[in-house]
């Protein structure tokens, strides 16, 4: 089994390429919404959160009120640092038991922050999803009904397309038309292959 991290910006089609390798039979770890599920349910994380941010973070049905959180932590990278040292490690230990279950050559570990959270150490491979800045303006513009002013405010504060192309093992632009979908034919040809050569060299 490979493990392979997926990560894209705003706007870049991420969760739709996401979406196409789970189409092909793949199972894929959505880490946003694990991170979410685990601090509503994990007593751990629920009492360092709380002696963190605060007792006004849980709302009265005890489900994390995010806008709160949100409000605590933006532009406060001090705090931000401390909640994620408090989520990332709990996420990738929940992503590795969730690897035991799976029976695929290869799964997948979907996260927008993978290489701001450095996380890319952990998987065998990363493939980085992008667009050019005109597309992914548009797309988040008209998937969230907000400014162009709104969307680069959102692209700034993320690492740039050039550091994370660099660090990548794969790009897969998502600009053109379908052209996207045959660059996953390619990339889970080649992961394939690398999976299966362990199997062959035994054989």
């Amino acid at each position: 089994m490979l493990k392979i991290g997926l990560t894209g910006g705003i706007g870049s089609g991420k969760t739709t390429v996401a979406g196409a390798f789970h189409a092909k039979g793949f199972p894929i770890y959505i880490a946003d919404t694990e991170a979410s599920r685990l601090m509503n349910t994990s007593p751990e994380i629920r009492s360092s959160l709380l002696r963190l941010l605060g007792n006004d973070i849980y709302l009265p049905d005890n489900t994390l009120n995010k806008v709160r959180v949100a409000t605590l932590i933006f532009n406060h990278p001090p705090l931000l640092r401390q909640v994620n040292a408090l989520v990332h490690p709990a996420v990738l230990r929940d992503f590795e038991e969730w690897c035991q279950k799976q029976h695929s050559p290869l799964v997948f570990f979907e996260s927008a922050i993978l290489f701001e959270a450095h996380l890319e150490s952990h998987f065998d491979f990363v493939i980085h999803v992008t667009a050019n800045l005109p597309t992914r303006i548009e797309r988040v513009m008209k998937r969230d009904g907000v400014s162009e002013g709104k969307v680069l405010e959102r692209i700034r504060n993320q690492a740039s397309e050039e550091e994370k192309n660099e660090k990548a093992d794969f790009i897969l632009d998502t600009t053109d038309g379908d052209d996207w979908k045959k660059q996953i034919t390619d990339i889970q040809e080649m992961l394939i292959s690398k999976a299966l050569k362990p199997q062959r060299e035994a054989n």
